[in-house]
Order: C-alpha cells, then structure tokens, then sequence
C-alpha cells in the first residue's frame, strides 16, 4: 500500500514541468543556436495570411497594425496576387522591418526558405528578395546554410541551373547532400525551386541518348513530395512548363532506345506528372500532340490484353474464341493508335486488380467488358471499333460518321453505343468473322488485313526462293 502523502512537504515537478523557462525551453533554445530554428521553413496557416492580406490592404502597407504571426505571412503574400503588393516599396519596406525586428541569420533564413519555396523566376518578388539575400548569404543558419551555400541558392534560377546541369552530366552531389541534409529536405521538398530544377533538367537533358541519361530523374520526382506536382510551389505556368518538358524528354529518351524497360520507366514517370491518360487526358491537355501520340501507342497493347484477361477470369466466352479474338486485334497493333478498356461492375473489379484503368460501362450485364481503339492506316481514314465479350457484337464508326465514342469519356452506354455506331457485326460464323471483319476495315481504312499480309508475304518469299523457271 503507498505511503500516504506528507502534505506539509512541498510537492516538486520534475524539472521539464517546472513554472518558468523550462528545461524543455532551455534544450530548444540550445539546439536552435546550434542546428537554426527548427520552424523557419513553414509557411503560416492560410487564415493568418487571410488576415494579414486584410489589414495590409486596410492600412497601405503598414506593418505595425499586425501580430507577430502576421508579419511573418506577409512574406507569403510577395508571391500572391494581393492589393498590398502594388509596388517593389512595399518588398524593400518589409524586408527593412525583417531585418530590424527579427533575430539575426533568422530573418536571412526564413526569408531565404520562402522565396525557395515560391521561387518563380517571373514574379517581381523574386529579383527583389534575391538582391536583398546575395549580399547575405553567410548569415543563413545551420545545415540549410551549409547547403544553400555550396549550391548557391540564393541566387535562384542561376541556382536551379547550376544543380540541373550537374545531375544531367551524371554528377549526383546535390540529390545526395540533399538527402542527407534534414533541413534543406524540409525546406525545399515540394518548393517552386525543386520544380525550376526539374525544368532545367528535362532541357539539359532532352538530346541525350544514352540510358543513363535519366538515372535522377525519379529521384528528382521524389523531392516534389506526396501530392507531386500538383502540390508543389511556384507558379502555375512553371508547374506546366516543367511537367512537359520531363514528359517530352521522358517520352523522347524512351523512343530513341526503343526498349522495354525505357518505355516503362517512361511511362512510370510520365504518370506521376501527368496521370494515366486512359484515366483521364485533363493532365496532358498542354502536352505536345506527338508525345501524347506516342504514349497512348504504346498504352495500346498492355490495354489490350488486359481486357482478355479480364474475359478470361469472368469466363464468359469459349476460351479458343478468346483467343482468336485476341490474335485478331494485336494483328492489327501497327495500326492502333489508342486504345481504352470498358468494363462493367465486375470488369472493374478484376481490371482493378490488373492495375489497369476501366471506364464504367452502362449495360445489361455487369460482367460485360471489352475495349474501345482507334485504328488508323499510313494513309486514308481511320475507324474507331468497340468490341464486348459475352457474345456481344463490334461496333465500327468509320471517320465522319456522327456520334464515334471518344477517348476522354469517364464512362459509356451500352445501349448507345449500339444505337449510334456505323454497322454492327457478330462473331458469327465462328469461321468467317475475321474476314467478314477485315473486309469491313480495309474498305474504310485502307488498312491491310493483317492475316492476308502475311499470307501475301509468304507467298512472295516462296516465290524469290524457287527455282528459276517456276510456272
């Protein structure tokens, strides 16, 4: 059983509790004046900054209206669209009032760690701070300094140029001291400068052939953070500008190697920019035509045969239909510009599964699937085709018929599909459907059939190897 308490004994809190500055106070203080302060990377919250915006623009400018908390937000407000930010006075008056009221290397570091994380070589704030920061540079704190320093940071878009083109030469010191340097991580993960980097490097290194050429290129991805591009700072047209210049490059690189592993690596990387485009085409609207071309062709084949694998797993069909079906359509791969898998609710589920992107199909059956391509000859009109299992028909839409299904849909109707499409055949008889397919193809297209090439191909080369006087 405890002792009962003396309560004439005065009572003592452990020394982290106790009234006054605390142990805890005194071990911040101590590590701040070794390592910097620990929160000069932070942005304040968005309702500080609301409020700070107001009172700015309530007062002109005037800075002595404003909490602690306030003054500080005011530096994220160089970068926005504010009523303050009339002219260059209002920049060189705050940083005057920083630099006065704020210790000393702090004011240099957290105006240093902002301007890194809005950097947009564009915006009139940015030359300003920078100008204030080049002639200080030795003032900013703790192993940020150390790093901002070797890489010359403050001197921004010179900076970006400088680490770009090291890592485009192969040189990989600045990922590597980044990663070992905690606070320069927490200051420049998902900054406007990290996407003035990755811009430099799709440039520098866009006519490089070699497959080492974009061995940073996922690493520098990484420094974007969670929410990648989309959740990156800086403006929006260096965010754009930059996400296609590493796709161009990406895609580029890949096509000159022509290997399967650079087309993957390609498109992994080209993804977390830009999206699947199956998905969806909202991210590679500001993409070159002929890039977006090039990754959708080679979307084509894994859509494909995803799509007979789903057929597969529902087992719905006659598995050497299937199959026929199958080397049917990758027959045609040369000619196949795009491709997207429809599904119904339990296609989706396996597709999902499979990793790879369904539309939603509206029918009557929800193990219906299939897939919605475009082919297109070297010269002539094109046809768009959509195929289903479980026994449905094809329907073709040659070019310049109304209502073709398109490749941005989030969804389609099965119904309307068959109501609105050009001709409508079956897989009957088991036969003769694929001729009574191509002949429709060829018609429109121009486009060869694929089995008849062949057959023409072997005959040519039975024919050059035979005797002379053959026939």
């Amino acid at each position: 059983m405890p002792a009962p308490i003396d309560a004439a004994k005065t009572v003592r809190l452990p020394p982290l509790l106790a009234p006054g500055r605390s142990q805890l106070t005194i071990l911040a203080s101590g590590i701040e004046s070794r390592h910097g302060p620990a929160r000069f990377a932070a942005g304040q919250p968005e309702a500080v900054i609301d409020s700070a915006a107001r009172k700015l623009a309530q007062s002109g400018g005037d800075l002595s209206g404003l909490k602690p908390r306030e003054k500080k937000a005011a530096l994220e407000l160089f970068w926005r669209r504010s009523p303050w930010i009339a002219q260059s006075a209002d920049i060189e008056k705050w940083l005057r009032w920083a630099e006065a009221e704020w210790k000393p290397r702090i004011a240099e570091t957290r105006i240093c760690a902002a301007m890194l994380r809005h950097f947009d070589p564009q915006n009139p704030a940015t030359a300003h701070v920078i100008g204030w920061l080049l002639p200080r540079q030795d003032e900013l704190w703790g192993r940020f300094g150390d790093f901002a320093r070797r890489w010359r940071l403050a001197e921004g878009n010179e900076a970006a140029e400088h680490a770009a083109n090291a890592l485009a030469a192969g040189e990989m010191s600045f990922l590597n001291e980044f990663a070992q340097n905690f606070q320069a991580r927490t200051v420049l993960q998902g900054s406007g400068f990290v996407v003035a980097v990755i811009l430099s490097f799709a440039l520098h290194s866009s006519a490089r052939t070699d497959d080492q050429a974009w061995a940073a290129a996922g690493d520098l991805l990484d420094l974007l953070g969670p929410r990648g591009l989309a959740g990156a700072g800086g403006s929006a047209v260096l965010r754009d500008r930059a996400k296609t210049a590493m796709v161009s490059g990406l895609v580029e690189w890949a096509a000159r190697l022509a290997t399967a592993p650079a087309i993957g690596k390609a498109l992994e990387l080209s993804f977390r920019l830009a999206g699947d485009p199956r998905e969806s085409l909202d991210g590679w609207r500001d993409i070159p035509a002929n890039i977006v071309a090039r990754v959708e062709k080679w979307l084509v084949e894994s859509t494909l045969t995803a799509a007979f694998e789903i057929v597969v797993e529902l087992k719905t069909d006659d598995p050497v239909v299937v199959q026929r079906r199958r080397q049917f359509w990758l027959d045609y791969l040369p000619y196949i510009a795009r491709a997207r898998l429809v599904g119904a609710q339990k296609a989706q589920r396996v597709a999902r599964n499979l990793g790879v992107p369904c539309c939603a199909l509206k029918t009557y059956l929800s193990d219906h699937c299939g897939f919605v391509l475009e082919l297109q000859g070297e010269k002539g009109p094109g046809m768009r085709v959509v195929e289903l299992n479980n026994h449905a028909q094809a329907m073709f839409w040659p070019d310049g018929r109304p209502n073709p299904p398109g490749f941005d849909a989030k969804g389609y109707d099965g119904s309307l599909l068959r109501s609105n499409c050009d001709a409508l055949l079956s897989h009957l008889p088991t036969d003769s459907w694929p001729s009574k397919f191509a002949d429709l193809i060829t018609s429109h297209t121009a486009v060869p059939a694929p089995f008849i090439a062949k057959r023409e191909q072997n005959l040519g080369n039975n024919l050059s190897g035979a005797p002379h006087g053959f026939g």
